[in-house]
């Protein structure tokens, strides 16, 4: 661990603990499913042992090697929990203490009861059937199998006739935290946000303290650009009520760099910054497997992640990350805090399999001066 990341965990830790009780909220949407996280069996040892393929490279190498033939997979389920971006996020932010409205596919008629394992922190509200996904786990990555199903069929006129416009303001107004996350599954995600831009919005009003916006788009290759490109300007308009957000992972920021026409060969701090003025954000955020980078129009800064060889889960530690980014904004951390608490979320959830409360991250940053 690097100089400047251990001269700063003094400082977040104390803020961390001088601020945990103050009051913080949020509202999130929309995306809930069931993940069913799984390993791919590679063969089993005379012994009976199970061995899984531990890395993405071997197991496609090992699909390349049946071209022209057939063959059978054995999976084996190593855990059934909540998932979906929102609900990933919004748990792990109920956890460290944040009050979080949670709008989102949580099944119906009723809330499924796998929700109802979320933080008590999260109060849920259902508007559409839930999916179910699959994710294929190794050491180095992961593969997520779905069918979108319900998020097709999730509209604005269909929100608003469950809930009400009156209801929605209700929802959000005086929130610390908007996050509209997962832009790409969600079919109709950019007119669900105009939505909210032409009819949410104007009824609240503009405050002099913007509060803040966070979205993360998700996989969007199977997005045009021209999608790409009218979300990113819905995004300049959100600008006019919050200071706006963006965090993309490493293929997300190559696809819509792509979409965009910005050459992904520029050094990480060139990239960051050419981005930056090309997608209507306050804050760019671009989260890797060894390290994250931000830009804020002033300030460039990089900072290395809790690398775990040996993880426990990954599914959900992109939406961990951004949770802890999200929490940062509730301290008022520069950058370079920013990420390091983002990282710590992160890591302490790929480590452990679950999302940290405030003493079990401030644990987890202390054990790295020891």
């Amino acid at each position: 661990m690097n100089k400047h990341i251990l001269d700063a965990i003094p400082e977040i830790v104390s803020n961390l603990r001088d601020n945990s009780k103050s009051v913080k909220t949020a509202f999130l949407g929309f995306d809930a499913c069931i993940d069913n996280i799984v390993r791919v069996v590679k063969d089993r040892s005379e012994n009976d042992g199970t061995n899984f393929f531990s890395d993405s490279n071997q197991f496609g190498k090992f699909l390349l090697d049946l071209d022209n033939k057939s063959c059978g997979l054995e999976l084996q389920t190593k855990l059934s929990k909540i998932g979906g971006n929102m609900v990933i996020t919004g748990n792990a932010l109920g956890n460290l203490g944040v009050g979080v409205e949670c709008l989102g596919t949580f099944g119906l008629p009723e809330i499924l009861p796998v929700f109802r394992t979320m933080s008590p922190n999260c109060f849920l509200y259902t508007i559409g059937e839930t999916i179910t996904a699959t994710a294929l786990e190794f050491n180095n990555s992961k593969v997520i199998m779905f069918d979108p199903g319900p998020y097709n069929n999730l509209t604005w006129d269909g929100i608003k006739d469950r809930f009400g416009t009156d209801r929605i303001r209700e929802l959000i107004s005086g929130k610390q935290l908007i996050s509209f996350v997962n832009w790409s599954e969600i079919e109709n995600s950019s007119q669900i946000w105009e939505g909210f831009l032409n009819e949410i919005l104007p009824a609240i009003g503009k405050t002099d303290a913007k509060p803040h916006f966070f979205t993360d788009f998700s996989d969007c290759s199977r997005k045009s650009k021209k999608e790409i490109q009218f979300a990113l300007d819905l995004l300049g308009r959100f600008r006019n009520y919050f200071s706006v957000h963006i965090s993309l992972n490493q293929n997300e920021a190559a696809l819509i760099a792509g979409a965009l026409d910005i050459h992904t060969y520029l050094s990480d701090e060139e990239f960051v910054r050419e981005l930056f003025y090309m997608i209507n954000s306050d804050v760019l955020v671009i989260h890797r497997t060894n390290d994250a980078l931000a830009y804020d129009g002033i300030s460039y800064t990089k900072c290395e992640t809790f690398f775990c060889k040996e993880p426990k889960l990954l599914t959900g530690g992109g939406d961990n990350f951004n949770a802890g980014f999200c929490y940062s904004l509730f301290h008022y951390f520069d950058l370079f805090q920013s990420l390091l608490v983002a990282n710590a979320v992160s890591g302490s959830y790929v480590k452990t399999g679950e999302s940290p409360n405030v003493e079990t991250l401030i644990n987890f940053l202390e054990l790295e001066l020891k």
